[in-house]
Protein backbone atom coordinates (compact mmCIF):
# COMPACT_ATOMS: atom_id res chain seq x y z
CA UNK A 1 0.00 0.00 0.00
CA UNK A 2 1.18 3.50 -0.66
CA UNK A 3 2.47 5.57 2.05
CA UNK A 4 1.51 9.14 2.14
CA UNK A 5 3.79 10.80 3.91
CA UNK A 6 5.47 14.47 2.49
CA UNK A 7 9.02 13.61 3.89
CA UNK A 8 9.03 10.42 1.29
CA UNK A 9 8.22 13.68 -1.35
CA UNK A 10 12.30 13.72 -1.31
CA UNK A 11 12.98 10.09 -1.68
CA UNK A 12 10.27 10.14 -4.36
CA UNK A 13 11.71 12.39 -6.62
CA UNK A 14 15.26 10.85 -6.37
CA UNK A 15 13.68 7.35 -7.79
CA UNK A 16 11.44 9.11 -10.19
CA UNK A 17 12.65 12.27 -11.42
CA UNK A 18 10.14 15.14 -13.31
CA UNK A 19 11.41 17.77 -15.68
CA UNK A 20 8.88 20.65 -17.26
CA UNK A 21 9.66 22.12 -20.58
CA UNK A 22 11.28 25.35 -19.30
CA UNK A 23 13.84 23.36 -17.28
CA UNK A 24 14.47 21.07 -20.14
CA UNK A 25 15.03 24.03 -22.21
CA UNK A 26 17.42 25.52 -19.65
CA UNK A 27 19.86 22.47 -18.88
CA UNK A 28 22.69 23.73 -21.03
CA UNK A 29 23.13 27.22 -19.32
CA UNK A 30 22.74 25.51 -15.68
CA UNK A 31 26.11 26.95 -13.84
CA UNK A 32 24.21 26.37 -10.01
CA UNK A 33 25.70 23.44 -8.42
CA UNK A 34 23.63 21.28 -6.07
CA UNK A 35 24.76 19.85 -2.74
CA UNK A 36 24.49 15.99 -2.04
CA UNK A 37 23.57 14.99 1.31
CA UNK A 38 27.34 13.83 2.32
CA UNK A 39 27.86 17.31 1.67
CA UNK A 40 29.29 17.19 -1.67
CA UNK A 41 28.70 19.52 -4.28
CA UNK A 42 27.89 18.67 -7.90
CA UNK A 43 26.67 19.83 -11.21
CA UNK A 44 23.85 18.35 -12.74
CA UNK A 45 24.62 17.04 -15.64
CA UNK A 46 28.14 16.14 -15.06
CA UNK A 47 27.81 13.52 -12.35
CA UNK A 48 29.49 10.36 -12.20
CA UNK A 49 28.04 6.78 -12.76
CA UNK A 50 28.94 3.59 -10.68
CA UNK A 51 31.25 1.27 -12.42
CA UNK A 52 29.62 -1.80 -11.49
CA UNK A 53 31.53 -4.84 -12.54
CA UNK A 54 33.27 -3.90 -15.98
CA UNK A 55 30.60 -1.91 -16.79
CA UNK A 56 32.69 0.92 -17.39
CA UNK A 57 32.31 0.38 -21.10
CA UNK A 58 28.31 1.39 -20.91
CA UNK A 59 28.89 4.43 -18.49
CA UNK A 60 31.11 6.18 -21.39
CA UNK A 61 28.38 5.76 -23.81
CA UNK A 62 26.04 6.83 -21.84
CA UNK A 63 27.83 9.82 -20.38
CA UNK A 64 28.51 10.76 -24.15
CA UNK A 65 24.49 10.36 -25.10
CA UNK A 66 23.66 12.32 -22.20
CA UNK A 67 24.97 15.32 -23.78
CA UNK A 68 23.47 15.46 -27.15
CA UNK A 69 20.80 18.21 -26.45
CA UNK A 70 18.18 16.89 -28.98
CA UNK A 71 18.64 13.09 -27.73
CA UNK A 72 18.66 13.92 -24.31
CA UNK A 73 15.88 16.40 -24.37
CA UNK A 74 13.33 13.71 -25.84
CA UNK A 75 14.15 11.41 -22.98
CA UNK A 76 14.13 14.24 -19.77
CA UNK A 77 10.16 14.07 -20.85
CA UNK A 78 9.06 10.87 -19.98
CA UNK A 79 5.27 11.96 -21.91
CA UNK A 80 7.70 11.79 -25.41
CA UNK A 81 8.18 7.74 -25.05
CA UNK A 82 4.50 7.31 -23.47
CA UNK A 83 3.12 4.14 -24.78
CA UNK A 84 6.36 2.44 -25.61
CA UNK A 85 6.31 -1.46 -24.47
CA UNK A 86 10.35 -1.49 -24.10
CA UNK A 87 11.85 -1.35 -21.05
CA UNK A 88 14.92 -0.26 -22.10
CA UNK A 89 13.80 3.06 -23.60
CA UNK A 90 12.15 3.91 -20.31
CA UNK A 91 14.93 2.69 -18.27
CA UNK A 92 17.19 4.72 -20.35
CA UNK A 93 15.24 8.11 -20.09
CA UNK A 94 15.02 6.95 -16.11
CA UNK A 95 18.63 7.95 -16.17
CA UNK A 96 18.98 10.51 -18.18
CA UNK A 97 16.86 12.35 -15.89
CA UNK A 98 18.64 10.96 -12.89
CA UNK A 99 22.52 12.30 -14.37
CA UNK A 100 20.69 15.80 -14.67
CA UNK A 101 18.80 15.89 -11.57
CA UNK A 102 19.55 18.90 -9.41
CA UNK A 103 17.84 16.69 -6.04
CA UNK A 104 19.84 13.71 -6.07
CA UNK A 105 21.33 12.75 -2.33
CA UNK A 106 25.27 12.39 -3.88
CA UNK A 107 27.39 13.52 -6.72
CA UNK A 108 27.41 9.85 -8.67
CA UNK A 109 23.77 7.63 -9.75
CA UNK A 110 23.42 3.99 -10.58
CA UNK A 111 23.02 2.73 -13.96
CA UNK A 112 22.18 -0.94 -12.44
CA UNK A 113 18.70 -0.67 -13.73
CA UNK A 114 19.71 0.42 -17.09
CA UNK A 115 22.59 -2.45 -17.02
CA UNK A 116 19.75 -5.25 -16.38
CA UNK A 117 17.57 -3.96 -19.56
CA UNK A 118 20.67 -4.12 -21.88
CA UNK A 119 21.79 -7.52 -20.81
CA UNK A 120 17.85 -8.51 -21.34
CA UNK A 121 17.46 -6.98 -24.45
CA UNK A 122 20.71 -7.76 -26.02
CA UNK A 123 20.48 -11.55 -24.90
CA UNK A 124 23.34 -10.65 -22.43
CA UNK A 125 25.90 -9.63 -25.06
CA UNK A 126 26.71 -6.64 -23.46
CA UNK A 127 26.02 -7.86 -19.27
CA UNK A 128 27.74 -6.99 -15.92
CA UNK A 129 30.90 -8.52 -15.09
CA UNK A 130 31.56 -8.49 -19.14
CA UNK A 131 33.82 -6.48 -20.43
CA UNK A 132 32.79 -5.05 -24.12
CA UNK A 133 33.69 -3.15 -26.82
CA UNK A 134 32.01 0.75 -26.34
CA UNK A 135 32.11 1.31 -30.10
CA UNK A 136 30.27 -2.15 -30.36
CA UNK A 137 27.72 -0.84 -27.78
CA UNK A 138 26.78 2.40 -29.01
CA UNK A 139 25.69 1.08 -32.04
CA UNK A 140 23.32 -1.53 -30.52
CA UNK A 141 22.21 0.65 -28.30
CA UNK A 142 21.30 3.28 -30.40
CA UNK A 143 20.14 0.74 -33.01
CA UNK A 144 18.00 -0.86 -29.42
CA UNK A 145 16.52 2.67 -28.97
CA UNK A 146 15.33 3.24 -32.70
CA UNK A 147 13.82 0.11 -32.40
CA UNK A 148 12.34 0.72 -28.99
CA UNK A 149 10.95 3.87 -30.04
CA UNK A 150 8.65 2.29 -33.13
CA UNK A 151 11.37 3.56 -36.04
CA UNK A 152 11.77 1.90 -39.11
CA UNK A 153 13.84 2.00 -41.68
CA UNK A 154 12.12 5.34 -43.10
CA UNK A 155 14.47 8.48 -42.31
CA UNK A 156 14.04 10.39 -39.39
CA UNK A 157 11.07 7.78 -37.76
CA UNK A 158 12.97 8.34 -34.60
CA UNK A 159 15.22 10.62 -32.55
CA UNK A 160 17.59 8.01 -32.75
CA UNK A 161 17.88 8.26 -36.37
CA UNK A 162 16.68 12.60 -36.66
CA UNK A 163 20.08 12.92 -34.59
CA UNK A 164 22.49 10.37 -36.01
CA UNK A 165 21.61 8.82 -39.32
CA UNK A 166 23.70 10.40 -42.30
CA UNK A 167 23.84 9.37 -46.10
CA UNK A 168 26.84 8.44 -48.05
CA UNK A 169 27.82 7.48 -51.65
CA UNK A 170 29.64 4.84 -52.15
CA UNK A 171 30.94 4.23 -55.59
CA UNK A 172 32.63 0.84 -56.79
CA UNK A 173 35.11 -0.08 -58.91
CA UNK A 174 34.94 -3.97 -59.48
CA UNK A 175 37.52 -5.52 -62.66
CA UNK A 176 35.13 -6.74 -65.49
CA UNK A 177 37.89 -9.71 -65.88
CA UNK A 178 41.07 -11.18 -64.10
CA UNK A 179 44.29 -9.63 -65.82
CA UNK A 180 47.93 -10.62 -65.42
CA UNK A 181 49.98 -8.43 -62.85
CA UNK A 182 51.75 -6.66 -66.17
CA UNK A 183 48.34 -6.04 -67.78
CA UNK A 184 45.76 -2.66 -66.78
CA UNK A 185 42.28 -4.48 -65.50
CA UNK A 186 38.67 -2.71 -67.28
CA UNK A 187 37.02 -1.21 -64.33
CA UNK A 188 32.93 -1.28 -64.12
CA UNK A 189 32.03 1.39 -62.14
CA UNK A 190 28.66 1.34 -59.85
CA UNK A 191 27.54 3.75 -56.82
CA UNK A 192 24.85 4.00 -54.72
CA UNK A 193 23.81 5.45 -51.28
CA UNK A 194 23.71 4.04 -47.96
CA UNK A 195 22.50 5.35 -44.63
CA UNK A 196 25.00 5.45 -41.42
CA UNK A 197 25.08 6.03 -37.96
CA UNK A 198 28.38 6.48 -37.47
CA UNK A 199 31.76 6.76 -39.02
CA UNK A 200 34.47 4.59 -39.03
CA UNK A 201 38.36 5.96 -39.91
CA UNK A 202 41.56 4.47 -40.08
CA UNK A 203 45.16 5.12 -38.92
CA UNK A 204 47.89 4.90 -40.66
CA UNK A 205 50.22 2.12 -39.38
CA UNK A 206 52.29 2.47 -36.36
CA UNK A 207 56.17 2.42 -36.95
CA UNK A 208 57.97 -0.82 -36.84
CA UNK A 209 60.95 0.63 -35.65
CA UNK A 210 62.59 3.25 -32.36
CA UNK A 211 64.09 6.22 -32.45
CA UNK A 212 67.83 6.83 -31.36
CA UNK A 213 66.42 6.75 -27.73
CA UNK A 214 65.85 3.08 -28.27
CA UNK A 215 62.11 4.07 -27.41
CA UNK A 216 59.26 3.50 -29.05
CA UNK A 217 57.65 6.34 -31.48
CA UNK A 218 54.14 7.06 -30.96
CA UNK A 219 53.33 8.94 -34.07
CA UNK A 220 50.79 11.60 -34.49
CA UNK A 221 47.90 12.30 -37.03
CA UNK A 222 45.72 15.11 -37.11
CA UNK A 223 41.53 14.20 -37.51
CA UNK A 224 41.14 16.41 -40.66
CA UNK A 225 44.33 13.69 -42.80
CA UNK A 226 41.79 10.94 -41.54
CA UNK A 227 38.75 12.20 -42.22
CA UNK A 228 40.30 12.42 -46.15
CA UNK A 229 38.82 8.89 -46.27
CA UNK A 230 35.09 10.48 -47.10
CA UNK A 231 36.29 13.11 -49.09
CA UNK A 232 34.67 11.07 -52.62
CA UNK A 233 38.39 11.17 -54.13
CA UNK A 234 40.63 8.96 -51.61
CA UNK A 235 40.50 5.19 -53.56
CA UNK A 236 40.72 2.31 -50.62
CA UNK A 237 41.80 -0.90 -51.78
CA UNK A 238 39.71 -3.74 -50.82
CA UNK A 239 40.53 -7.31 -49.96
CA UNK A 240 38.60 -8.32 -52.77
CA UNK A 241 40.40 -6.41 -55.04
CA UNK A 242 37.52 -3.90 -55.68
CA UNK A 243 38.56 0.00 -55.80
CA UNK A 244 35.60 2.53 -53.38
CA UNK A 245 35.39 5.80 -53.09
CA UNK A 246 33.19 7.44 -50.26
CA UNK A 247 31.90 10.97 -49.95
CA UNK A 248 28.85 12.49 -47.36
CA UNK A 249 26.05 13.46 -49.18
CA UNK A 250 23.44 14.22 -45.78
CA UNK A 251 25.63 14.97 -42.72
CA UNK A 252 23.89 14.33 -39.72
CA UNK A 253 23.19 16.84 -36.75
CA UNK A 254 25.60 14.66 -34.84
CA UNK A 255 28.32 12.91 -36.27
CA UNK A 256 29.78 9.72 -34.62
CA UNK A 257 33.02 8.80 -35.18
CA UNK A 258 34.83 5.73 -34.76
CA UNK A 259 38.80 5.25 -34.94
CA UNK A 260 39.25 1.54 -35.37
CA UNK A 261 42.84 1.06 -33.35
CA UNK A 262 42.45 -2.37 -32.44
CA UNK A 263 43.10 -5.28 -35.30
CA UNK A 264 43.36 -9.29 -35.01
CA UNK A 265 44.90 -11.63 -36.71
CA UNK A 266 45.69 -15.39 -35.71
CA UNK A 267 47.49 -15.01 -32.70
CA UNK A 268 46.34 -11.49 -30.71
CA UNK A 269 44.59 -8.39 -31.04
CA UNK A 270 47.12 -5.31 -31.31
CA UNK A 271 46.28 -1.69 -30.64
CA UNK A 272 47.34 1.04 -32.95
CA UNK A 273 49.12 3.65 -30.09
CA UNK A 274 48.73 6.76 -32.61
CA UNK A 275 47.51 10.19 -31.34
CA UNK A 276 44.89 11.59 -32.86
CA UNK A 277 44.96 15.59 -32.68
CA UNK A 278 41.52 17.06 -33.22
CA UNK A 279 40.10 20.26 -32.73
CA UNK A 280 37.65 21.06 -29.51
CA UNK A 281 35.34 23.34 -31.69
CA UNK A 282 34.94 23.98 -35.69
CA UNK A 283 35.66 20.55 -37.09
CA UNK A 284 35.80 21.55 -40.89
CA UNK A 285 34.26 18.83 -43.03
CA UNK A 286 34.20 20.93 -46.45
CA UNK A 287 36.21 18.25 -48.20
CA UNK A 288 33.94 15.26 -47.15
CA UNK A 289 30.68 17.21 -48.46
CA UNK A 290 29.49 18.22 -51.54
CA UNK A 291 29.33 22.06 -52.60
CA UNK A 292 25.95 22.32 -52.90
CA UNK A 293 24.88 20.57 -49.18
CA UNK A 294 28.05 23.11 -47.39
CA UNK A 295 25.47 26.06 -47.01
CA UNK A 296 23.03 23.55 -45.06
CA UNK A 297 25.91 22.63 -42.10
Amino acid sequence: YEVADTSLEDIKYVLHPKFRADQIAKLDFNTAYSRGLDGSDYLPGFIGLNNIKETDFVNAVVQCLAHIPPLRNFFMDAASYKGRDSTLVSQFGQLMRKIWSSRNFKGQVSPHELLQAIGNASNKRFRIGRQSDPAEFIVWILNALHEGLGGTRRAGSSVVHNTFQGELRMVTEKAKKKVRPYENPEFERTSGHVNFLYLQLELPPAPLFKDEMEENVIPQVPLYTILQKFNGRTIHQLITGERRQYIITRPPKFLILQIKRFTRNNFFKEKNPTIVNFPVKNLELRECIPPHTTPLH
